[in-house]
C-alpha cells in the first residue's frame, strides 16, 4: 500500500473516532480540513463557539504519532489554538500544551466538543498544587467533632498529592488493610482534589451496590457541598449534572455501555476505583480504561500477578503468557514496581503504629469434626454410595454430598465456643457457607438450636442488602449473618466479634478479605462502663489457618484464571442451578450424544462428632498470610536465615555491622524466590536504613530508625567531627533535609550543582552569600555525600 494510502486509511478511522464523539464533520465551524495557515497546512481543526479548540495531525498508521508534537504545536500556536491530537487512527495523544507542567498523553477516545471547552475554562484558572491544601489531625472536625485523621492517613494523602504535584503522576496505588478507613481516607483526598480546582468531576467505582450507599455515608458528611449522588439513581433523577461527585458501580456503568453514551472521555478528572485488584479484567476494564483522568486504585490485597516471575524468561518462552500477567497484576496497571503500591499500610503496620493500635488481630480455634478431618487426609473421606465406595475432599463437602449431621454439629460447636459480648450474649457474628443451600441449611439448625439467632444474608434472599445493613446497625435481634461471598468484602461491622468458616478457602487474598471483617476496633458500652474489643475469634471448621500457616506455597507465581468452559454432559459431578452438584447413577446407560441423567446429591445419613479443638493466639506479627507483603516476606524469611546461619547470628547478636553486611550480600540478597536487596527495603519501608538496621529490626534486636532520625543522626555526626559553629550547623541540617526529601536535588548535589542552594529554606540563612563564607564547605559537602543516608537514598532511586 502506498504511503499516502496509509495516511488516508488513518484519515477513514480518525473521520469515525470524531464522530463516534459527537463531532459533526459536516459543520465547517465544528471540523475544518486541510486547514491552511503561516506555519502550514493543520490535517483538522476543531473548533468552538469562541473559535479554534484544537489542532489534529493525522499520520500514518505506521508512525508514532507522538513524534508529530512540534509539528502540530507550531499550527495551533499560529491559531490560537490550546490543545493539540496526534493520531494515526489506532492510537491516539491529547496535549494540552499551552499548560507547561503537561506533556502529549495517550488516550482511548477523542474528547468533545464540550470537554475541549470545559478544559478551556480550566487554563484560565490553572489548579494550585495538591499539597497547598493542607490536610491537620483536625482537619475533620469541621465535619465530625468526634473523628481525627491519623499520622498514616495524612502521610498517604501526602504522598499521593507530591507523587502528583512534583512528579507528574497520574497513576495511584493504595494498599491499605481492611478497617483502617480507606473511604473516609478517599473522602479528604477527593476534597483536596476539588478544592485545589485539580479535578471539577470524579468518579467513585465499586462493585457492589452495597458498597456504593456504604460510601454514600461518609462522602455525604465530608463531600456534602459537592453533592456526592448515587449513579444508579441520579441518572434518572437529573442529579447527575449538579454534582461534582459520582458513586457508581461496575455494572450499573456496564449496561448497554451506558458509560460510552452518557459520558466523554474527559468527564471526569478524577476516577477511583474501590477494591482495584477486582477492577480492572475483561470488560471491567474498558470502563475503567475509558475515562482520560487520574486513576487511584484501592485495595487491601492487590493481586500479584508478576511476584516470583522471571520477566525475561517468560518474555522469550510464551509473550502472551507474559502480557496476560501484565493486563492483571494490579501494581502494573497503576504504573507501580511489582510489589511497591504508591502507599502500603497493612494489618501488621495497623496493629504495631505507635499511635494505635488501630486494628485487632485475631484469635483462630480450630474444630474438626470426624468427617472434616477425614475429608482433609490425602485419601479424603470414603464413603459407600449406592453399594460404591467414593472419595471426598473437604472441598467436595456441601457441594457433592450433603452432611446434615456433620452441619448440625458445626452449628453446636459453634454457640458453644463463640466470644461473647460484655452483655454475655454471642457476639455479632458471620457464618461463611459453600453456597446458598448451605446457607440456609445452616440458619434452619442455628434457630433450631436457638430460635431466633441466625439470618441468612445471601443474594437470593430478598431484601438482602438491606437486612445486612440493619444487622450492621443492631437494628435486629438476630446475632448470626450466614452468608457465602455477599459479606466478605466492604462489609464494615465494626462490633463483629466472630467469623466462623464452615466452607473451605484456598484464596489467600479471599482469606485475607473476610478475616478483614473482624479486625477493625470497637468500644461496648454496657450499664455505663466502656469495654474495648481486644480480638475476634475466628473459628475454623475446615483447617483453613493451617491451610495458609503450613501448606500454601508463597513463592509459587499466582495462577492466571482459566477460561470458564460450560460443564459437558459426560462430567461426573454436573452443576445444578441451586448451587450444589448432582452426581450421576453408576451404571446408567444413555442413548448416544442424549445428556446424562443427572440424580440428586445425595444424603450422608451418618452421624459425626467434634474430635479436635484448639485455639492459637495470634501475636503481633500476624499469620503467615498478613505478611505476603514485601516487608514481611522479608522480616520472615531474614529471621530464618539468621536462625540456620551461625556466623550471621553471632554477628547480629555482636552488632558487628560490617560483617552482617558482607553476609547478607553475599548469601542472601538477590535470590531468586523474592530478590531482596537493599534499595527495595528502603522503598518498601520509607526509610533510607543500612542493612544492618533493617536485619536488626527484623530480628526484634532494635527498632528501624525513622527517617528524622536518621537525618538528624547524620548532622549531628558531621557538625561534631568537623566542629562547626551553630550557624554552619543550620547549612548543614537545611542541606541534609532537603536531598533527603528531594532526589534531585540530591543527584545535582552529587554533581556539585550549587543551584539547589537558591531554594527558600536557604534564603533565611543568607542565600550564595552567606554560603561562600563557610569554612570547610566542601570537606563538610563530601561528608554529606558519603553517609548512609545519601547512598540508602541514591539506592532507592537508583532507576528513576
Amino acid at each position: 500500500m502506498k504511503p499516502w494510502a496509509n495516511e488516508t486509511f488513518s484519515r477513514v478511522l480518525i473521520d469515525k473516532a470524531l464522530e463516534f464523539s459527537e463531532w459533526d464533520l459536516l459543520d465547517h465551524h465544528q471540523v475544518r480540513f486541510e486547514y491552511n495557515n503561516s506555519n502550514g497546512r493543520a490535517d483538522y481543526v476543531l473548533s468552538g463557539q469562541r473559535g479554534p479548540l484544537c489542532v489534529l495531525e493525522a499520520k500514518r498508521e505506521e508512525l508514532d504519532p507522538y513524534d508529530a508534537k512540534e509539528q502540530a504545536r507550531g499550527y495551533a500556536e499560529n491559531l490560537k489554538a490550546p490543545f493539540v491530537i496526534l493520531s494515526n487512527g489506532k492510537e491516539h495523544w491529547f496535549w494540552n500544551y499551552t499548560r507547561h507542567d503537561s506533556d502529549a498523553y495517550r488516550i482511548e477516545r477523542l474528547p468533545s466538543l464540550d470537554d475541549l471547552e470545559r478544559l478551556r475554562y480550566k487554563n484560565l484558572q490553572p489548579p494550585r498544587p495538591l499539597m497547598t491544601e493542607i490536610i491537620t489531625p483536625d482537619y475533620l472536625k469541621q465535619f465530625r467533632d468526634e473523628r481525627i485523621v491519623r499520622r498514616y492517613q495524612i502521610e498517604t494523602m501526602d504522598t499521593v498529592s507530591r507523587q502528583f504535584d512534583d512528579m507528574k503522576k497520574r497513576k495511584f496505588l493504595l494498599e491499605m488493610a481492611t478497617g483502617t478507613g480507606k473511604t473516609l481516607l478517599c473522602a479528604m483526598l477527593i476534597r483536596r482534589f476539588l478544592k485545589t480546582r485539580n479535578a471539577e468531576r470524579v468518579l467513585f467505582i465499586v462493585d457492589r451496590i452495597e458498597l456504593a450507599k456504604q460510601t454514600l455515608e461518609d462522602f455525604d458528611i465530608v463531600l456534602k457541598e459537592y453533592k456526592p449522588v448515587l449513579y444508579r439513581t441520579a441518572r434518572r433523577t437529573g442529579e447527575l449534572l449538579g454534582s461534582s461527585v459520582v458513586v457508581a458501580t461496575l455494572q450499573s456503568l456496564m449496561i448497554g455501555s451506558r458509560y460510552r453514551d452518557e459520558f466523554t472521555p474527559f468527564y471526569f478528572d478524577l476516577v477511583v476505583n474501590d477494591e482495584a485488584h477486582r477492577s480492572i479484567y475483561g470488560d471491567a476494564r474498558e470502563v475503567v480504561q475509558f475515562f482520560q483522568a487520574t486513576r487511584i486504585g484501592l485495595t487491601a490485597t492487590p493481586k500479584a500477578y508478576l511476584k516470583n516471575v522471571n520477566v525475561a524468561e517468560l518474555q522469550q518462552e510464551n509473550p502472551r503468557a507474559l502480557e496476560a500477567r501484565l493486563l492483571r497484576d494490579t501494581y502494573n496497571y497503576f504504573g507501580c514496581e511489582p510489589g511497591f503500591p504508591t502507599y502500603r499500610y497493612d494489618i501488621i503496620d495497623a496493629v504495631k503504629d505507635p499511635d494505635g493500635p488501630f486494628l485487632c488481630l485475631p484469635k483462630i480455634f480450630d474444630l474438626r469434626t470426624d468427617i472434616t478431618t477425614q475429608a482433609l487426609a490425602e485419601k479424603g473421606w470414603a464413603v459407600v454410595i449406592n453399594e460404591q465406595e467414593e472419595n471426598f475432599k473437604i472441598q467436595d463437602l456441601e457441594r457433592k454430598i450433603f452432611t446434615p449431621a456433620r452441619n448440625r454439629v458445626l452449628c453446636e460447636a459453634f454457640l458453644n465456643e463463640a466470644q461473647r459480648d460484655p452483655s454475655n450474649v454471642i457476639g455479632k457474628s458471620i457464618v461463611f457457607a459453600v453456597n446458598q443451600n448451605h446457607a440456609t441449611a445452616l440458619t434452619k439448625i442455628f434457630n433450631e438450636l436457638q430460635p431466633g439467632i441466625a439470618v441468612t444474608i445471601t443474594s437470593r434472599i430478598e431484601n438482602s442488602s438491606i437486612i445486612a445493613k440493619d444487622f450492621r446497625d443492631g437494628k435486629r435481634m438476630e446475632r448470626i449473618a450466614v452468608s457465602v461471598d455477599m459479606l466478605s468484602t466492604g462489609y464494615n461491622c465494626q462490633d463483629l466479634l466472630n467469623i466462623g468458616l464452615m466452607r473451605p478457602i484456598f484464596s489467600p487474598t479471599e482469606y485475607i478479605q473476610i478475616k478483614g471483617r473482624g479486625t477493625r476496633l470497637f468500644t461496648f458500652k454496657v450499664e455505663n462502663k466502656q469495654y474495648n474489643k481486644a480480638n475476634f475469634l475466628i473459628l475454623d471448621f475446615c483447617a483453613v489457618a493451617e491451610y495458609f500457616e503450613e501448606k500454601y506455597d508463597y513463592t509459587v507465581p499466582l495462577k492466571l484464571p482459566q477460561p470458564k468452559k460450560e460443564s459437558k454432559p459426560s462430567e461426573k459431578y454436573p452443576t445444578t442451578e441451586g448451587g450444589g452438584h448432582s452426581v450421576s447413577e453408576p451404571g446408567s446407560t444413555t442413548e448416544p450424544g442424549a445428556p446424562e441423567t443427572p440424580r440428586e446429591i445425595p444424603i450422608w445419613e451418618g452421624i459425626d462428632t467434634l474430635v479436635s479443638s484448639e485455639i492459637t493466639i495470634v501475636g503481633p506479627n500476624g499469620e503467615k498470610v498478613d505478611v505476603m507483603t514485601f516487608r514481611g516476606g522479608f522480616e520472615r524469611d531474614i529471621r530464618d536465615f539468621v536462625g540456620n546461619t551461625p556466623d550471621l547470628k553471632v554477628a547480629v547478636e555482636a552488632e558487628d555491622d560490617e560483617e552482617i553486611e558482607t553476609i547478607i550480600n553475599e548469601r542472601f540478597y538477590h535470590r531468586p524466590e523474592m530478590f531482596y536487596s537493599v534499595n527495595k527495603l528502603i522503598k518498601s519501608y520509607g526509610v533510607p536504613a543500612s542493612t544492618p538496621a533493617f536485619v536488626y529490626n527484623a530480628v526484634g534486636q532494635k527498632p528501624l530508625p525513622t527517617r528524622d532520625t536518621i537525618i538528624s543522626e547524620t548532622v549531628d555526626f558531621i557538625a561534631s567531627r568537623f566542629n562547626l559553629r551553630y550557624n554552619e550547623q543550620k547549612w548543614l541540617d537545611a542541606t541534609t533535609q532537603l536531598i533527603a526529601e528531594d532526589i534531585d536535588a540530591l543527584k545535582k548535589f552529587m554533581e556539585g550543582d550549587m543551584s539547589i542552594f537558591n531554594a527558600s529554606q536557604f534564603n533565611a540563612l543568607g542565600g550564595i552569600d552567606a554560603l561562600l563564607v563557610f569554612e570547610n564547605r566542601e570537606e563538610v559537602f563530601e561528608a554529606i555525600r558519603q553517609t548512609n543516608l545519601v547512598r540508602a537514598t541514591l539506592l532507592a532511586h537508583a532507576n528513576e
